[in-house]
């Protein structure tokens, strides 16, 4: 996963990205101010990620193939020198040369993972986001847009301080496409940052044509918004009760360290449950995970919606 992450790093670099985070299982690595610090952040499905600025679109195009490849590439690199050290060195012994072919076969793999394309635990590999991008204009917007906006955040800007039009996916757009539903998914943020949850509700039934279609990972954030804004309209606990399922309660639980889950939660318990306690509990946490969030400008937004959560129901 390192060696794999390390790719992205270094071939972002080689074609003009700049550096945001970097992360292997919870622990992520960011640069804030011009520093680097360390924070804990996991998203379920994912053992690591290299998250970067994209350079400028120029002429309506950006670099976006050796920047996903790269991970790929670098697998191939370090599986082939592991190869070529057990075929020159004479007289290696037995272990380091098991070791060493172990390890080429595993890169060989994650190489062969990545770059074939495929959806693999319901998250779309790079292979699959390049071809995905190179056959649709929107998922490259899209790929680049999420990019641009986690690195935006990432240095404390709202996503309500952007422009709206940015995100808007063109009419007829293929939502079961990942890169389009990211895409779908930060137009809805845009709105819930802006506290237009009228809007931000009309956004979200959009995937509901596509929802059996979309991958694992956006299909759980869709169905955590539409109980988060049915909690705080209408309350009907039959829908919240079909949408809160096994599957759902697992995601959620797995998301320890996404702020946005506390917020769920605890107006879960404010509207659901009428347990204030409970809410205080997830408001509480909600509070701590702010304080070491990788991601500033969505920390922000998150922390407006628990305190006005709050302050409405005077928990």
């Amino acid at each position: 996963i390192i060696i794999h992450e390390a790719g992205h790093l270094l071939f972002g670099f080689m074609t003009g990205y700049s550096f945001v985070s970097f992360r292997i299982g919870s622990l992520t690595i960011i640069k804030d101010k011009d520093k680097i610090s360390y924070k804990k952040f996991g998203i379920p499905g994912t053992a690591g990620q290299c998250l970067m600025m994209p350079p400028e679109i120029k002429d309506g195009r950006y670099p976006f193939i050796m920047y996903n490849y790269g991970g790929g590439i670098m697998n191939l690199i370090v599986a082939g020198a592991g190869i070529l050290l057990v075929v020159l060195i004479e007289g290696i012994p037995v272990l380091i040369s098991t070791i060493l072919i172990l390890i080429s076969g595993a890169g060989i793999f994650a190489a062969l993972t990545n770059i074939i394309p495929l959806k693999v635990g319901g998250i779309s590999n790079d292979g699959y986001n390049v071809i995905s991008m190179l056959k649709d204009e929107d998922a490259r917007r899209g790929f680049y847009l999420q990019l641009r906006v986690n690195g935006l955040q990432s240095q404390g800007m709202r996503i309500k301080d952007m422009e709206l039009e940015e995100f808007k996916l063109n009419e007829g757009s293929n939502l079961v496409n990942p890169l389009n539903s990211s895409l779908k998914l930060i137009e809805y943020n845009w709105y819930l940052d802006n506290m237009d949850f009228t809007r931000a509700r009309m956004c979200i039934e959009d995937f509901t044509p596509w929802i059996n279609k979309i991958i694992p990972l956006y299909k759980n954030e869709i169905n955590c918004e539409k109980m988060f804004l049915e909690l705080i309209g209408d309350c009907n606990k039959e829908f919240i009760d079909s949408i809160y399922d096994k599957n759902l309660k697992k995601y959620i639980k797995a998301s320890k360290f996404m702020i946005g889950k506390k917020r769920l939660m605890m107006a879960y318990e404010t509207f659901y449950n009428n347990n204030n306690e409970k809410a205080l509990g997830y408001y509480e946490e909600a509070i701590k995970l702010s304080e070491k969030y990788p991601v500033k400008g969505d920390a922000e937004m998150e922390l407006m919606l628990v305190n006005w959560i709050k302050e409405m129901k005077n928990i």
